[in-house]
């Protein structure tokens, strides 16, 4: 599966307040690195350059959830009595655990508290 994108014209790039000549060098750039290639009009992105679309959007996103543990750390520092919860939160944001198991988790705890 591809996707096509048109080619922007001088005007549509001046509008969006790019540079024409920028856009051309990337798109050579893009293009020799295999991540993209132009076709008449339209510009395709390969499979290629979904991959490391996809590969750079995952990295993001553990990084984010990295971020949700070190805050469920901190959030468990803070308030000791969120500590089920920040627990659950952190093995959650890991991949440990499921939001199912989380929540049977939080929910036994608040039974023996």
């Amino acid at each position: 599966m591809t996707a096509e994108i048109p080619f922007p014209d001088a005007i549509a790039a001046a509008v969006r307040g790019l540079d024409q000549e920028s856009i051309a060098a990337d798109v050579r750039t893009l293009s020799w690195m295999g991540l993209l290639e132009v076709t008449g009009e339209s510009l395709v992105i390969t499979p290629r350059g979904k991959a490391v679309y996809f590969e750079a959007e995952c990295a993001t996103l553990g990084e984010r959830l990295a971020e949700v543990s070190v805050f469920a750390d901190e959030m468990q520092r803070r308030t000791p009595s969120l500590s089920p919860e920040m627990h659950a939160l952190r093995e959650l944001a890991e991949g440990a655990w499921t939001g199912t198991e989380a929540v049977a988790y939080v929910e036994r705890c608040a039974k023996t508290r």
